[in-house]
């Protein structure tokens, strides 16, 4: 006897690409692109109306044995027992004709308090509901989990890449899953699945899009590294012109500062992707808040603002002519990290 398709999954981590990428093919099984189009109803928890959740779920499939209901951030304004209670008692309705996919782009419980055996109460809720739900955990890979994807969507692309050549990859998208496979697809084209990739067609022919080496460059400021902090402005400025650099380093600060208020204030990540967002105007994804916040916690509030006025003499310096815009970005680093 088969086992009983699930009808709730529960889809968690930071890994938004990967996460992407399993809905998709989720999607795909509803038959063509037409039908599936038909089939399909994105929900965003931070704005639907709660009370339509079970009649959306409800509506029968059209022209497919079941429908899908995406419901991103679901527990954004479930913010009583009465709330999540309601909600559970809705998720305990679904018809087996309609997969309900709820994501939260995080772990809902972290690594203490699964070592305690105290899980989030929604992960409480599937476990015992059983086969009806299905729980899938998406982290963010680093390192050698990292390296090792990489050279996975390679294999399953048809091609190879090198371990130095994948960690020569990750180091310069800064860990962004889905820009790496945009990579990964390009350069496989570049050797023409021939041979595998090695990290000097990585480097020849992968922009580092700018934003790594300004997380670079801010973290050796927060460090007080001022050599390497030169050197990653020499290395920007033989990519990009000055002013688009400075740019970049006033939004870093800019978004460090917010982040930075936010921690301050008690926040977490949630607040932070709030916060940023409606700064942004565009979602964040997790992993970005993820490395601002590491990146704010080698600096301190004050010493934000203070970075906040030295970027805005050096825009006037370079307004007024007062110095090329390549020398006046060089003086702020060494004004920075001054000891």
């Amino acid at each position: 006897m088969p086992s009983p398709i699930p009808v709730v999954y529960l889809l968690q981590g930071e890994d938004e690409y990967a996460i992407a990428q399993w809905v998709s093919e989720l999607e795909t099984k509803l038959g063509d692109a037409a039908t599936a189009s038909m089939n399909v109803t994105r929900l965003d928890g931070r704005t639907y109306n709660p009370d339509e959740l079970l009649s959306v779920a409800s509506t029968m499939p059209f022209l497919a044995k079941r429908r899908i209901v995406v419901l991103t951030s679901p527990l954004a304004r479930l913010n009583s027992p009465a709330a999540r209670q309601k909600f559970l008692e809705q998720l305990s309705k679904i018809p087996p004709t309609t997969a309900l996919v709820l994501i939260e782009y995080r772990l809902l419980t972290d690594e203490k308090a699964r070592r305690r055996g105290d899980f989030h109460w929604l992960e409480k809720w599937a476990e015992e509901a059983g086969e009806r739900t299905l729980v899938k955990e998406f982290p963010l890979p680093k390192d050698q989990d990292l390296i090792q994807r990489l050279q996975d969507q390679a294999r399953r692309a048809g091609g190879q890449i090198t371990p130095q050549a994948a960690k020569t990859l990750a180091e310069l998208v800064g860990g962004d899953p889905r820009l790496a496979d945009q990579e990964i697809q390009k350069l496989l084209a570049y050797v023409n699945y021939q041979r595998a990739i090695e990290p000097d067609d990585v480097q020849n022919l992968t922009a580092d899009v700018g934003q790594g080496d300004i997380f670079a460059m801010v973290d050796a400021l927060g460090n007080q590294d001022g050599k390497s902090a030169m050197q990653m402005l020499q290395r920007l400025l033989e990519q990009q012109d000055a002013l688009s650099i400075f740019a970049m380093v006033v939004r870093q600060f800019r978004l460090l500062l917010l982040t930075r208020a936010i921690l301050d204030q008690g926040g977490g990540k949630p607040e932070v992707i709030q916060g940023l967002e409606s700064v942004e105007k565009k979602p964040v994804y997790g992993f970005v808040a993820g490395k601002l916040i590491s990146q704010a916690r080698h600096f301190t509030l004050p010493g934000l603002e203070k970075i906040h006025h030295r970027l805005l003499d050096v825009d006037e310096t370079i307004k007024t002519s007062q110095a090329p815009e390549d020398l006046a970005l060089e003086l702020l680093i060494v004004n920075l990290t001054a000891t």
